[in-house]
């Protein structure tokens, strides 16, 4: 990982799942699909531009950046709704609040579906 560039993630115990640390995504600029990519690698310790860590190969970053993008008609932020889905054996949630959550990969060596869930 590199560690010259500041953390995009920091710690949340209380946020912890089915035996996984949970990392909340801190608040920037960058688009929802790069600040999830971004994040992942972060969480998992890999490299950012694997053939590992396709984001498109789980969902469209496109869309998803649409989805969570601020509104034309009230020009407010998507306020409900999240995706989940799994990149790099990390459980990422995308929350309409912008309060994103990637939880650390599976250490039991189980291999989650990559398929994609929205609320």
């Amino acid at each position: 990982m590199n560690r010259d560039i500041e953390r995009l993630t920091e710690r949340a115990p209380s946020l912890d799942r089915d035996g996984r640390a949970a990392y909340r995504v801190v608040p920037n600029d960058w688009d929802t699909s790069t600040t999830v990519v971004r994040a992942v690698t972060e969480v998992a310790d890999c490299e950012l531009l694997t053939d590992d860590c396709v984001l498109y190969d789980v969902v469209d970053p496109d869309a998803l950046n649409r989805l969570f993008a601020d509104r034309e008609d009230d020009g407010g932020p998507t306020r409900t709704g999240r995706v989940v889905f799994e990149l790099q054996g990390c459980r990422v949630e995308v929350r309409a609040d912008g309060d994103h959550v990637v939880y650390e990969p599976r250490s039991d060596g189980q291999s989650a579906t990559s398929a994609v869930k929205s609320a």
